[in-house]
C-alpha cells in the first residue's frame, strides 16, 4: 500500500471534509505543518514572557532558555527520530535536513531541551528546577499546535478504524467510495490535540495549588509520559526499538512514569521518617 499526500477526509461514516496539506500563496507553497510549529514557538514564548514578567523572574535568562529549548528541541527531535529510523535517512541523506517533512520524535525533543537547559542552567547558577516549571508551562500551551501540525502531516498514522471522526487518506491498495480510494485509521493527532488541551489547564492549577518548585516540571512530564503512552495503542507507524516489535515511545514513557512514581514514593517514606524523628524528639 502506499500512502499519496494531499487527500485526507476528517469523517463520520460517508461525510467527509478533505483537509489540505498545504496553500499556495503568490506562488510560495506554504505548509500548514511550518505554520503549526510557527504558531506554538510564538504561544509558547508568550506564555513564558507573561510568566517571568508576573512573579518578576530573571527575563533576560528565560529569554536565553526559550531560544535554546527551541533549537534544542528541533534538533533533539530529529536525531532521536532518525537513530530508530537511520535505515529510511541512508536512502534519502538529504532529507535529515528538511523539517518540514515531518519526522520529528517527541522525547527526543524533550531530551534535548533538558539536557541544553540543565547544561546553561548549571552554567549560570540558575535554579533548574525553577526555570523547568515555566518552560513547561510554555511547552504545554504550545503543544496542541504542533499536533495539529501532525493531523495536516499525516503523522502519525492510525490503526484501522472506520468510526466517528475517523480519518481517511487517500492510498494505493485501500477501500474504494466515491470516487476515491482510501484507507480509514484512527486520528492519532486529533487524539494528541485533544489530550494537550487538558494537561495545560491542569498544570496551569498545579503550579497555583503546588508552591514547591519542580512541582510543574514533574507534573508536565508525568502528564506527557502518560499521553505518549496511550497514544501508542492507536498508532500504526510507531518506530521501534532495533531488532523487535517494542515501539520507543513505550520503553520511554514508561521509564519516565515509574521513575517518577518511585521518586515520589521515596520522598513521600522520607517526609514520614522525618515526621517521626521530629515526634520521637519532642
Amino acid at each position: 500500500m502506499t500512502l499519496r499526500s494531499g487527500e485526507v477526509f476528517f469523517s463520520e461514516q460517508s461525510e467527509s471534509v478533505l483537509i489540505p496539506e498545504s496553500v499556495s500563496l503568490f506562488g510560495f507553497t506554504i505548509s500548514f505543518y511550518g505554520v503549526c510549529l510557527v504558531l506554538a514557538a510564538l504561544i509558547g514564548i508568550l506564555v513564558i514572557t507573561e510568566i517571568t514578567r508576573r512573579k518578576q523572574y530573571d527575563t533576560e535568562l528565560h529569554l536565553t532558555l526559550i531560544t535554546l529549548t527551541i533549537v534544542a528541541a528541533l534538533f533533539g527531535g530529529r536525531l532521536f527520530y532518525i537513530l530508530f529510523e537511520w535505515q529510511t535517512f541512508l536512502q534519502h541523506p538529504l532529507v535529515v535536513l528538511n523539517f518540514r517533512s515531518g519526522g520529528l520524535s517527541y522525547f527526543g525533543a524533550l531530551f534535548g531541551a533538558w539536557f541544553a537547559v540543565r547544561g546553561y542552567c548549571r552554567k549560570k547558577d540558575a535554579d533548574f528546577l525553577l526555570s523547568a516549571d515555566v518552560l513547561c508551562l510554555g511547552a504545554a500551551a504550545a503543544t496542541p499546535f504542533v499536533w495539529g501540525g501532525c493531523a495536516f502531516m499525516r503523522e502519525p498514522l492510525g490503526k484501522a478504524y472506520d468510526g466517528l471522526f475517523s480519518v481517511r487518506i487517500d492510498a494505493e491498495g485501500g477501500m474504494f467510495e466515491n470516487g476515491v480510494t482510501y484507507v480509514s485509521m484512527h486520528p492519532v493527532a486529533i487524539y494528541g490535540i485533544v489530550c494537550s488541551v487538558v494537561i495545560f489547564p491542569l498544570l496551569c492549577v498545579l503550579s497555583r495549588k503546588l508552591k514547591q518548585t519542580g512541582t510543574v516540571f514533574y507534573g508536565y512530564l508525568l502528564l506527557q509520559a502518560t499521553e505518549m503512552f496511550a497514544l501508542e495503542f492507536f498508532r500504526a507507524d510507531s518506530y521501534c526499538i532495533w531488532g523487535t516489535d517494542i515501539p520507543v515511545n513505550f520503553v520511554v514513557a514508561g521509564v519516565i512514569l515509574l521513575t517518577i512514581i518511585a521518586g515520589k514514593i521515596r520522598q513521600i517514606s522520607l517526609q514520614s521518617k522525618l515526621k517521626k524523628i521530629r515526634f520521637n524528639g519532642n
